[in-house]
This record gives structure tokens, C-alpha cells and sequence, in this order.
């Protein structure tokens, strides 16, 4: 459908970092709304001046803007519209249906513990004091709030897109607080007041906000103004079934950015947490355009969703292999640069001299795209090209060069190696790659399977030797990119390292 009177709003506090459970709720409305050719606004409901930050702004508008999920109008900031608000306010106090309340604290803890006693929900109404009390408080000068009156007796309810009908009997309710005594208005007030004014006509959000839904339509109710519909998105877990919080990993967008995360993979994977197409199969990585063309609120899940990390991973490592190669490299290129100083490192003398900069670096990252699942992962898998290995993994050094005997072993290859080199003709930059690799390989295996070697057997040294690892890119990929004079000294190093000077 194609409805441009749709208008969605995705209304953050910015008081912490942008939590994944927030920014699904904002790639929610934002799907909707270009699914349904309405229009996805933001608000950021900074009105507790004591939590709220500039630095939490900035960083809730930097995440959204990562993620794609930009606004179509300004955002609009709560704290700058106390007109609007005080407007609202009036016209319940002047409709009464709302009022100035003086009740103490200790009053209401005396008629809490009454409640309680009698087994009863506590639900306040002014009603509860005696005759001439809140006459006597306000008379006194005591503190006061503003609350709204609740009607007596009725029930009140939504058909929500999620979960159904939900009813309330606003005698659980009571007249609760929409502000504070010198007029600073509350939460549930400001919501209703900025959405009527925003013209919001769906509202999608976390399903810990279904408790105030009752009390916001009855403000609507009180105001004369059509609610909106309301989609309450149940809640993300953590593999224990917890709700996902710190001690299961990353929580912030910011940190998955850090990770390596595409905003692409992260967009995806988050639709995909309690919403899937109606479709019997689909394919599960998608665009954010695609994702818009199929979403519906309606398909939305009422069970909570888990947060699966590896499951995030493994959609990072194919949106990676998606992406327009320049980009990609451009991208890796950059973290290169900042941890290893490239292109000043490594210099010539320890990479393929017939390369140039550009030709290496391209060449390297092409050996690792199927294996990195992060952007991060590119720097880790890359490494040992930048830094020889100062360390070699243990388990491997005492099966394959533990003797001084496998360490000539090894320093023998090399020397198979070096051979070849000077034998087997160069590829014309790095265009032949394939071919030359095929043919060193060859002129290294058939000295050792003619010995009686399995290839392993020698392949296997000369891997550790290179890279410090036991698993790595096909190996004679890694020795064109080192270079030969570089793998030689690889080689020596780790011959070396076995305890054999010889």
C-alpha cells in the first residue's frame, strides 16, 4: 500500500548510547514507513535534563545516520517545545481533567500500605482522602504535582498490530502524574501532546511501553484527538533467554560499528529479530530497499527474539562479499593504514618488490574476503604480512620443527623454494597469479613426494614459518605476496626459533 498521510516517529532519550534493541525499533518505523510511502520523523526526548547529554545526542544521531535510518524532516528536540507542552496542559487543567495535587509522599505511603493490607491493587484517586484533606494540603503550601483524572469504572483498550487486543480497567489505573509541580511534564503527557502535534499516526515501539499505552489513550481521549495505532515489538534475548544486556556482548550500535560490522549486515540481521516474510522461503541477506518492499507490522512476532552473534557474524561475512570491491578495499585499506602504517609498512624489501603499493595491498585482501566475517577480522587475517611472526603456535612448532633435524627439513624447502622462484617465469604483475603459484607448488612437490614426504609434511613448516598460523590463505599465494627474500628470512627465523643455528 501507498499511503502518504502515514507519518511514524522514532522518539530515543538521549541519555546512554543507541542500545540494538532502539535501533530496531527506529529500523522498524523507518521499513514501515517506506513501505507505506509515509513519511519516518525523529524526536529526541531529551526533557530529564539531568540524564540527558549533548555527547548521547550526538551519538544517537551519528548510529541512526550509520545505519541509514536518517529522518525525512529535522529531528525535533522535546526540551525546545515547552509551549507546545504547557498549551496541552492547560486544556486538561481548564477541561478538568486534570489537577493540581498536594497529597505528601507520606500520605500516599500510608494509603499504599492500606492497599496492600487489604490486598488490593493501589491506584491513587483523590477521592481516597478525606473530606477537606487536599483542601488542607494546598492550603498548607505543600508540594504538588499534576495529575490526571482517570475515569472511574470503564475499561480501556487497543487492537494492537502485535499482539491483539489488550484492555485495562482504569480503576488499576488511578490518576497518575502527567507533571511536576512548577509544570514540567512527564513522560506520558509529553508523548501524547508531541504526537498529536506531529501528526504521528502509527507508533512503533518496545513492548515495555505497552503499560502506558491505557494511560496515553486516555489523554488523547481528554484532548479530542484520534490516537494513533500502536505496534508493540516484543523484547531481544540473549542466548540464555535473558533480556540481551551487557554481560551477553556488545549492546551498542556504536560498538558492532567498532567491531567491524557493516551497517548493512547489522540492518539486516536486526529486521530479521522478530519479523520475517510471509514467504515460505526467502533469502534471508537482503538490502534495506528489499527489506522495505516486504515489511509489514502485521508479521510482526509476538514471541521475544534471540540475539544470535554468530548468527550476526555469519550475515556480516555475506553482506562483506556483496559489497562493490572498491569500497571494500577502500575500507580495509583504512584500518590497514591505522594499525600498520601501510603503505610506509611493510616497505619493498619485505613484500613482493614487482608489486606496487596498490597491487600488494589489493592482492592480500582478495586472499582473505571468503575468510573474514568483520572488517576487523581483515586486520587479524592480514597481519602476518604487515609483522613476521614472533611467535609460533606451539602446537605446531613440536609436531613440525622440533628437531634440529625437521629444522634443515625446513631450511631445504627453502631452498626448493628459492630454486623455483629463479626457474619458474614471473607473472607480468599481478596478472598470471594463478598460474605461477601452480607451477611453484609444483616444482616444491615433486622433490618431496619423489623423497617419500606427504606435501603436508612440508607445506605445513613452511605455513608456520610464514605466518606463525596452522591455517592460512593457499600458501604459495602467501609466499608471492611476501616476496621471495622475505620467505627465505621467514624461513631462517623459524629454523632458527627451533633451537638449530646450523
Amino acid at each position: 500500500m501507498t499511503d502518504p498521510k502515514i507519518r511514524v516517529r522514532f522518539a530515543p532519550s538521549p541519555t546512554g548510547f543507541l542500545h540494538v534493541g532502539s535501533a530496531r525499533a527506529a529500523l522498524f518505523n523507518y521499513l514501515f514507513a517506506r513501505h507505506t510511502g509515509g513519511t519516518y520523523l525523529l524526536r529526541i526526548e531529551d526533557t530529564d535534563l539531568e540524564r540527558s547529554t549533548e555527547e548521547a545526542t550526538r551519538q544517537i544521531l551519528e548510529s541512526l545516520a550509520w545505519l541509514g535510518l536518517e529522518p525525512d524532516e529535522p529531528p525535533v528536540y522535546q526540551a525546545q517545545r515547552a509551549d507546545i507542552h504547557r498549551g496541552f496542559l492547560e486544556r486538561l487543567l481548564a477541561s478538568g481533567h486534570a489537577y493540581r495535587c498536594h497529597c505528601p509522599k507520606e500520605r500516599l505511603e500510608q494509603l499504599r500500605a492500606e492497599a496492600r493490607a487489604a490486598g488490593t491493587i493501589f491506584a491513587y484517586r483523590r477521592e481516597m482522602l478525606r473530606p477537606g484533606e487536599a483542601e488542607q494540603y494546598a492550603a498548607q503550601g505543600l508540594p504538588s504535582v499534576i495529575r490526571f483524572r482517570a475515569p472511574v469504572g470503564e475499561t480501556v483498550g487497543f487492537d494492537d498490530m502485535v499482539y491483539g487486543r489488550i484492555e485495562v480497567e482504569t480503576d488499576t489505573i488511578g490518576d497518575f502524574v502527567i507533571a511536576r509541580g512548577d509544570g514540567s511534564p512527564l513522560y506520558n503527557f509529553t508523548n501524547v501532546a508531541d504526537d498529536i502535534e506531529m501528526g504521528i499516526t502509527h507508533i512503533c515501539r518496545g513492548e515495555d511501553h505497552v503499560p502506558n499505552t491505557p494511560k496515553q489513550l486516555l489523554i488523547y481521549r481528554a484532548l479530542g484527538a484520534q490516537p494513533p495505532r500502536f505496534a508493540h515489538l516484543p523484547l531481544i534475548l540473549g542466548p540464555d533467554k535473558q533480556k540481551l544486556s551487557k554481560r551477553h556482548g556488545a549492546t551498542g550500535v556504536n560498538e558492532f560499528r567498532d567491531k567491524g560490522i557493516l551497517p548493512e549486515a547489522l540492518v539486516n540481521f536486526l529486521a530479521l529479530l522478530g519479523w520475517s516474510p510471509g514467504e515460505a522461503e526467502f533469502d534471508e541477506v537482503m538490502t534495506i530497499e528489499e527489506l522495505a518492499q516486504k515489511f509489514s507490522l502485521e508479521q510482526v512476532k509476538k514471541s521475544p527474539a534471540v540475539f544470535d552473534h554468530e548468527k550476526l557474524l555469519w550475515m556480516n561475512g555475506a553482506h562483506i562479499r556483496r559489497m562493490p570491491r572498491p569500497s571494500l578495499e577502500a575500507q580495509v585499506i583504512a584500518r590497514l593504514t591505522a594499525r600498520f602504517g601501510f603503505p610506509e609498512r611493510p616497505g619493498p624489501e619485505a613484500r613482493n618488490a614487482a608489486l606496487t603499493a596498490d597491487q600488494w595491498v589489493r592482492g592480500i585482501i582478495d586472499l582473505v574476503v571468503e575468510r573474514s566475517r568483520t572488517l576487523c577480522e581483515f586486520e587479524e587475517n592480514l597481519s602476518y604480512f604487515f609483522e613476521p611472526p614472533t611467535e609460533y603456535d606451539a602446537k605446531a612448532m613440536k609436531k613440525f620443527v622440533a628437531t634440529p633435524e625437521q629444522a634443515q627439513a625446513l631450511r631445504a624447502t627453502g631452498r626448493l623454494i628459492s630454486d623455483a622462484w629463479a626457474s619458474v617465469p614471473a607473472p607480468a604483475a599481478d596478472a598470471g597469479v594463478e598460474e605461477w603459484t601452480a607451477a611453484l607448488e609444483q616444482a616444491v612437490r615433486a622433490p618431496s613426494e619423489a623423497a617419500g614426504l606427504k606435501f603436508g609434511q612440508v607445506a605445513q613448516p613452511v605455513r608456520l614459518a610464514l605466518t606463525g598460523r596452522t591455517a592460512s590463505p593457499p600458501l604459495f599465494h602467501v609466499i608471492w605476496f611476501l616476496g621471495r627474500e622475505e620467505t627465505l628470512r621467514r624461513i631462517e627465523a623459524c629454523a632458527a626459533a627451533a633451537g638449530d643455528t646450523a
